[in-house]
């Protein structure tokens, strides 16, 4: 009877003993390997795919440098139309203008020696011209003119544009008049550097549409003298006369007075001046007399 008591005791203990070793199958076969220092990153490497965005704002019509992109890791896979590489936006024209941040996308550039879409000739309304205008920061409003913006055209005329000095007149002459009004700004190219003397000037390649007579305009007002640009409201496109301003209006100069064509008719007409009266005394008499 006691053996057959150690037999029941001892066929217990195996089964669970088994059972065990069953338990600890299972749950090893659903651990997963052992990961060595380093697998994990590396796997997690492949999975993200580098996509090319704009560092800064990048307006429409401007060529687009290495400093202006930078490649952001995302989680796969990339969007459709991104660039991969950098280096296949440098150069490139936007056609768009492309915040900082934003995904450069293939349809919103213009690469170099691409003929497959259309260029910035598409931005240009039917019937106008694009003209382009080398400006620095003073002329060009500092830096603030964006696409489609209003601009005025201001023009400063110097002595050599002015013609001779008429008889009695300032020699030192300037006259600014506005000489085209609400042009639309196509596109604000990319800023340049200029060595003036002991001085670095930044310029840049404005672009607008004028009417052909209005390019014209721009073509004589470029070699007549300095042009500045006035930023208006964008909703306001109204072309009002603007008297010139000169030199003497500012100031104070009297503006010298045409001559008479009969000289007999200039002869200066003296002015009439009353009499004045000073008072006399002699004596113990006094009295008042008139003096020229």
């Amino acid at each position: 009877m006691g053996r057959s008591k150690f037999r029941l005791v001892f066929g217990v203990v195996l089964v669970a003993v088994a059972i065990g070793l069953i338990i600890f199958g299972i749950s090893s076969m659903r651990r997963p390997p052992p990961v060595v220092p380093g697998q994990q990153a590396t796997a997690e490497r492949q999975d993200l795919v580098g996509i090319v965005v704009a560092m800064r704002d990048i307006g429409r019509g401007e060529k687009i440098e290495a400093a202006q992109t930078t490649i952001l890791k995302v989680q796969g896979p990339a969007p459709v139309g991104s660039l991969g590489d950098p280096r296949s936006a440098v150069g490139a024209v936007a056609l768009v203008a492309i915040p900082a941040g934003q995904i450069v996308l293939q349809n919103a550039i213009l690469a170099p020696g691409d003929k497959t879409k259309p260029g910035l000739s598409v931005l240009i309304p039917d019937g106008m011209r694009a003209v382009a205008l080398r400006v620095n920061d003073e002329v060009a409003v500092g830096n603030f003119l964006r696409a489609d913006d209003l601009v005025d055209i201001q023009l400063v005329l110097s002595n050599s544009a002015l013609g001779p000095a008429e008889e009695g007149g300032n020699p030192e002459r300037r006259e600014s008049r506005v000489v085209l009004q609400a042009l639309r700004v196509l596109s604000v190219g990319e800023a340049l550097t200029e060595e003036a003397g002991d001085k670095a000037i930044r310029m840049q390649n404005i672009t607008v549409a004028a009417t052909p007579e209005q390019a014209l305009v721009l073509a004589v007002a470029k070699q007549s003298g300095a042009f500045y640009l006035a930023l208006r409201n964008p909703i306001d496109s109204k072309e009002d006369p603007v008297k010139p301003v000169r030199l003497e209006d500012l100031v104070g100069a009297a503006r010298p007075q045409p001559a008479p064509s009969d000289s007999s008719s200039a002869l200066p007409v003296p002015a009439v001046v009353a009499p004045r009266q000073i008072e006399v005394i002699l004596g113990s008499n006094t009295g008042k007399q008139a003096v020229p």
